[in-house]
C-alpha cells in the first residue's frame, strides 16, 4: 500500500512537472511572440508613419524659417548663403548652428543680417543649448537711402520698418537674442565691457569698415573662441539705381588674404562664390 502511494506520488509529481513544462513553453512563445511583434509594429510605425511626419514637419519648418528669416534674401539668392532648397540644407546657417551647439558659447555677437536668417541659427543653436544669448547688432542702413550708398552692403533698412521683438519670435524663444540698431562702433563703445566666444561680422565690407570690425572685436573674443567673416571670396557687386550702376568693392578678400599665416588657426568653407572664414583665438 505504502508503494501503491509513492508510485501515484511519483505519477503526480511527474504530471505537475509536465503541466508547469508546457505552460513555460507555452509563456516563452507567447512572450517571443510579442517582443518580435513589438518590435516590428515599431519598425512600421516609425517607418510608415513617424518619420514620413518627421520628414514633412522638417521641409515645412525649412521653408518657413528660409521664407521669414530671408535667407535667400527673398530674391532667391542660395548661394550667398550656400542653401539647397531641393534638400533642406540649411547651409552655412547649419555650420554655425553646429558649432554653437558643440561649443555651447556663453555670449555670442553677430554684426550684420538682411532679414535675421543668421542670428536666428545662432540664437536657435542657444535655445536648444538652454544657454548663451545673441548680440545682434545692425544699422539699418538701406540701399534706397542715398545716404547710406556707400555703406548699406545691399541692406534694405529692415530693422528701422519692422517690429524686431515680434519678426524673431516667430519659431524662436527670444530671450536669447538682444538686438541693437546702430553701427558696430557705436555698440563696441556703449558695451565695451562685454566678451564673446563667437563673434560673426557681416556688416560694412568695405576695407575701412570690415577692418575697423577686426579692430574692434578680436581683443573681445575669449581664448578658444571664433570669429567668422562672411563673403570673403566676393570682389566687387552692383546695383542699379537710376538706371545706373553703383560699384560696391568687398573688402574681406583682401583682408582674409592678408591673414595668411598670421593666426593659429585659420580655416575657410568655401562654396566657389561668397564663402565664409574662420579665425580661433588659441
Amino acid at each position: 500500500m505504502i508503494e501503491n502511494m509513492f508510485t501515484k506520488l511519483i505519477h503526480f509529481i511527474r504530471l505537475f512537472c509536465k503541466k508547469i513544462y508546457d505552460r513555460v513553453k507555452l509563456n516563452l512563445g507567447i512572450k517571443t511572440f510579442f517582443i518580435q511583434s513589438k518590435y516590428d509594429v515599431k519598425y512600421l510605425l516609425n517607418k510608415k508613419i513617424i518619420m514620413p511626419l518627421h520628414k514633412r514637419l522638417e521641409n515645412y519648418l525649412f521653408k518657413e524659417t528660409i521664407k521669414h528669416y530671408g535667407a535667400d534674401y527673398k530674391w532667391g539668392d542660395q548661394k550667398s548663403q550656400n542653401l539647397d532648397k531641393n534638400t533642406t540644407n540649411y547651409g552655412y546657417g547649419l555650420f554655425h548652428h553646429a558649432i554653437v551647439r558643440n561649443q555651447r558659447p556663453k555670449r555670442i555677437l553677430c554684426i550684420g543680417s538682411m532679414y535675421g536668417y543668421i542670428p536666428y541659427m545662432l540664437a536657435k543653436a542657444c535655445e536648444e543649448n538652454g544657454y548663451g544669448v545673441v548680440d545682434f547688432v545692425d544699422a539699418g542702413y538701406s540701399l534706397k537711402n542715398d545716404n547710406d550708398q556707400k555703406t548699406h552692403y545691399f541692406g534694405q533698412g529692415f530693422w528701422n520698418k519692422n517690429t524686431i521683438k515680434k519678426h524673431f519670435s516667430y519659431l524662436l524663444d527670444t530671450a536669447y537674442l538682444e538686438t541693437y540698431i546702430m553701427t558696430s562702433e557705436e555698440f563696441s563703445k556703449k558695451y565695451h565691457k562685454r566678451k564673446y566666444d563667437y563673434i560673426y561680422l557681416d556688416g560694412d565690407h568695405s576695407y575701412k569698415g570690415a577692418s575697423l570690425d577686426i579692430k574692434l572685436f578680436w581683443s573681445r573674443l575669449n581664448k578658444e573662441g571664433f570669429m567668422c567673416f562672411h563673403d570673403i571670396h566676393l570682389k566687387k557687386e552692383f546695383f542699379k539705381k537710376e538706371a545706373q550702376n553703383v560699384d560696391l568693392e568687398f573688402g574681406y578678400r583682401v583682408i582674409w588674404e592678408e591673414l595668411m599665416g598670421k593666426h593659429d588657426f585659420k580655416f575657410e568653407l568655401s562654396n566657389h562664390y561668397s564663402g565664409l572664414g574662420f579665425l580661433q583665438k588659441l
